[in-house]
């Protein structure tokens, strides 16, 4: 119901898994929506074929993995859904921001459910750090678990979202920001 908001709009659904994103893809083809796909599990052409279908906007929702968008120049992401939360909000930042880059509003939309914590904990702890001793394995899993709690953290708080996530990074805001969804629901 959102793309039907947003007629002829560019944006990204960014999925956590490869089978999340094929199943993404094949919804939004099912129903009517000019939209690709892009994860490490295509080969190398069809990539590149789906990335620039995107970029010269002849599909313009691209359903993706983390893996899209690093290097990416588009100023018209008018949106960018998350269909499963990041394992951070380092992550959900950066994604976050491919929207509104030619100054226009952008969208951004956080889907959760208590399952995506589950996901991402299983993700953190069979990451793939096999050549780092036990030691360090261990606090870089710790660090990361420290950052899927913040992000849960994110998905749950009834305060301002912009405020939540500048205090993440240490920079001082207003209490409300008057944009965001929980500054605009009345409670």
């Amino acid at each position: 119901s959102f793309l039907d908001t947003m007629p002829g709009e560019c944006g990204i659904v960014y999925c956590n898994t490869r089978r999340t994103v094929e199943d993404v893809a094949g919804k939004l083809a099912v129903n009517g929506y000019s939209a690709t796909r892009y994860h490490a599990g295509l080969d190398a052409d069809e990539r590149k074929e789906n990335q620039e279908a995107f970029i010269c906007d002849r599909s313009p929702v691209m359903a993706a993995t983390n893996a899209f968008g690093m290097g990416i120049d588009k100023s018209n992401v008018s949106f960018v859904i998350h269909y499963n939360m990041p394992k951070s909000l380092e992550s959900y930042y950066q994604e976050a921001g491919r929207a509104g880059r030619d100054g226009s509003c952008g969208e951004c939309i956080l889907l959760y459910t208590p399952g995506d914590v589950q996901t991402a904990r299983f993700l953190i702890q069979n990451g793939g750090n096999e050549d780092l001793s036990p030691d360090v394995q261990e606090h870089v899993r710790e660090g990361e678990l420290q950052r899927l709690r913040q992000m849960t953290g994110y998905c749950k708080t009834a305060d301002c979202l912009r405020g939540y996530i500048l205090s993440y990074f240490g920079q001082s805001h207003p209490e409300t920001c008057g944009c965001c969804g929980n500054c605009k629901t009345e409670r």
